[in-house]
């Protein structure tokens, strides 16, 4: 392939511990989505777990062309925010979108956009995450957004057109009264049926029109009525009106109304010089400021909250054990207002292929500390190989590229994660009032794994643990079972909160069983703890439920609850703000360690 604006491909031949979190792959790199091509651009110096931006050009200008004409790829090297975008370029076949097709058409634009989506998804070359894919269109291009959006509105996280036509009303009737397939991270096989017109996506419509004539398009009504917004819009400004919404979601805790947004704008030929006057407006504006997390059916509509910019965490990139690490720090107001006064602290680890400044977002143990007053870590692995990753990926032989992996298998060629966590603790108790009783630890994903190994390893060390879609899958049963730090580790009680969703069968059966992983998972935290009695075999009493869908079991020792394990219904492999608020409100804030090691419940 010819090079673009000068921009040569990169392959870095390994992770180097003075830059671990550099990506390996950058520049160009042509794909193929459903026999058609897709350009993708990555950043010389992209983040983890970045956005990934979706450029439909207009009929007539390819992928290549899109890229060399548009400023797409300067925005997104050029992006202040520390984990930049990747850029995938996609072009209509034999230079014309097929703007006229029926729903769901075989072999049609949608179905090439939900195989480009697909791909981007798949984590060989590069890391994109779920919760940050967005839509941008022009012409003929914005109209295909739009369909792919209004068929598929579980998976992006909002869609920008610019210059298109309006859509056609009888496709928005017949889409909207149809049910949505993927509810995001799952495939609906219960029969939820969930119409398509009720999953919100935000949507902003850009023509050379009066703004108040664009906003009577049917595509605008059918965004509007998906997102709950008000009837009368707000003036940004003299080109942009905004619908908002005002009354509460359906999961408040777990979804942001301000999310929830349909905007028109009207400015003179929009289509000019492929929108590069309009394009960062887009992005820094509208796309960016919103995230799709994945938790409720459909995913929850949440605002973006960078660490840095947004909650003023404190950022340390700092060589820990011969390795540089990054981690993020939050001080709620609490905090910073009584300096002295002795604060709770959680660590909250990411999965794979992730970062601190995702987790922060997606678990919103901020928000949570902002109610309760104690200090959050959000850390973050450095690159490593690993195989799978997904639901969609799960059983591939194919390894990933390398991304932030926590090294849980004990490879000595990678850092220490024990000489890290202790690093980061002796750390934050020089810097800040840390009450030492009571420290916690959390995580989701691998680093639900991360959050058992320290449970296992250094027990003393916190005073309670709750992995999320965390049991002990893949090979951690075994690692923690023979590691020879479990059976040096100290001789002290330590609660744990499991917790799986009925979605992720792929990776852990959410139904604990005696010879399934989530039974035995159990049993070793039973026996870690020491619970009289042999451990359990049949997990078919002592359920509780609680809001209806999370399925609670829990075993106790001389009356304190040692060991729990949760289900929740209709749940991806994901994490939410529910949880880490369920989490601290009945679980962390009822334990402290004494500086004997005992442990004392405060339930």
């Amino acid at each position: 392939m010819d090079e673009i604006k000068g921009i040569k491909p990169i392959h870095r031949p390994a992770v180097d511990p003075a830059d671990p979190i550099k990506p390996i792959n950058a520049g160009f790199f042509d794909e193929t989505a459903a026999g058609r091509r897709m350009l993708t651009f990555v950043p010389d110096d992209v983040g983890p777990a970045t956005a990934g931006v979706f450029v439909l050009p207009p009929s007539g200008v390819s992928a290549q062309e899109m890229a060399q004409r548009s400023n797409w790829v300067e925005l997104a090297q050029t992006e202040e925010c520390k984990e930049r975008f990747i850029v995938f370029f996609l072009e209509a076949e034999n230079g014309a979108w097929r703007t006229g097709e029926p729903l769901a058409a075989p072999g049609g634009e949608t179905a090439y956009l939900q195989a480009a989506f697909d791909l981007g998804n798949e984590r060989l070359i590069y890391g994109a995450h779920e919760a940050k894919f967005y839509l941008v269109g022009y012409g003929d291009g914005g109209v295909i957004a739009q369909k792919a959006a209004a068929e598929n509105p579980a998976v992006y996280a909002g869609v920008a057109a610019v210059g298109s036509a309006p859509l056609d009303q009888g496709y928005l009737q017949e889409t909207g009264a149809s049910f949505a397939v993927d509810l995001g991270l799952f495939e609906d096989t219960d029969g939820l049926n969930i119409p398509r017109c009720t999953i919100p996506v935000p949507v902003f419509l850009i023509g050379e029109e009066p703004a108040e004539q664009l906003a009577q398009r049917p595509e605008i009504r059918y965004w509007r009525a998906a997102a709950g917004t008000e009837d009368a819009p707000r003036r940004r400004d003299r080109h942009i009106l905004s619908f908002v919404r005002s009354k509460d979601t359906a999961y408040p805790i777990d979804q942001d109304k301000a999310a929830h947004r349909v905007w028109v704008g009207s400015y003179p030929d929009p289509l000019a010089d492929l929108g590069n006057r309009l394009n960062r407006m887009i992005w820094k504006d509208f796309l960016y400021p919103v995230r799709r997390w994945m938790s409720e059916p459909g995913g929850s509509l949440r605002l973006t909250e960078d660490p840095i910019r947004r909650l003023d965490c404190e950022y340390h990139y700092e060589s820990v054990g011969g390795w540089m690490r990054e981690w993020y720090v939050y001080l709620p107001r609490q905090v910073r207002e009584a300096p002295e006064t002795p604060a709770p602290l959680v660590f909250a680890c990411h999965g794979y292929s992730c970062s601190g400044e995702i987790y922060m977002g997606n678990s919103g143990w901020n928000r949570v500390a902002d109610r309760y007053g104690f200090i959050v870590i959000c850390p973050s692995a450095v690159y490593g190989a690993r195989k799978g990753g997904s639901s969609k990926t799960a059983g591939r032989e194919e390894f990933n590229a390398p991304l932030p992996a926590w090294n849980i298998d004990l490879n000595p060629d990678r850092p220490d994660e024990a000489v890290y966590f202790k690093h980061m603790l002796t750390d934050a108790m020089s810097r800040y009032a840390v009450d030492p009783g009571r420290v916690f630890v959390t995580g989701h994903s691998m680093g639900s794994m991360m959050t058992q190994y320290l449970a296992a390893f250094l027990p003393e060390l916190f005073a309670g643990a709750a992995p999320c879609s965390g049991v002990l899958f893949h090979d951690m049963y075994a690692t923690l079972t023979t590691a020879p730090q479990t059976a040096a580790r100290a001789q002290v009680d330590l609660p744990v909160w499991m917790f799986g969703g009925e979605k992720e069968p792929w990776l852990l059966p959410h139904q604990p069983e005696a010879d399934n992983i989530t039974g035995r998972s159990i049993q070793f935290w039973w026996k870690l703890n020491n619970i009289p009695g042999p451990p359990p075999e049949c997990f078919d009493d002592g359920w509780s439920v609680f809001r209806d869908r999370w399925h609670d079991i829990v075993y106790k020792k001389d009356g304190v609850p040692m060991v729990r394990y949760t289900w929740i219904d209709q749940f991806p492999h994901a994490t939410n703000i529910e949880m880490s608020f369920r989490i601290w409100e009945e679980f962390f804030s009822k334990f402290r360690r004494e500086a004997d090691g005992k442990l004392t419940y405060l339930g």
